[in-house]
């Protein structure tokens, strides 16, 4: 896979998931007000597979496997929504 299908499967994958927060977040469309501080950071886990794990320093230690990615989203510092992606491992054990 190209560098453009992985950053397109990433894509897909970030928009998905804060297609879910914001629909989490109709829930609450009666509330009026805001506090930041009551915003809890939302993570979530999930195993990609055929991505792209580059474990050393060079680009000569990637290759292709199943990998644990993380999102977190609503984190400080960020809008409402926004979400950070994360590769936690090489593996998809204990995602």
């Amino acid at each position: 896979m190209t560098k453009a299908t992985k950053l397109f499967i990433s894509s897909l994958i970030l928009f998905l998931f804060t297609t879910l927060c914001i629909q989490g977040a109709a829930e609450y469309d009666n509330v009026t007000g805001h506090n930041p501080a009551q915003t809890l950071i939302q993570i979530r886990r999930g195993c990609v597979p055929n991505y792209l794990c580059c474990p050393g320093k060079s680009a000569k230690d990637c290759y292709r496997t199943n990998v644990c990615i993380e999102f977190r989203c609503n984190g400080p510092n960020q809008p409402i929504g926004a979400c950070q992606q994360a590769t936690l491992a090489c593996n998809c054990n204990n995602c």
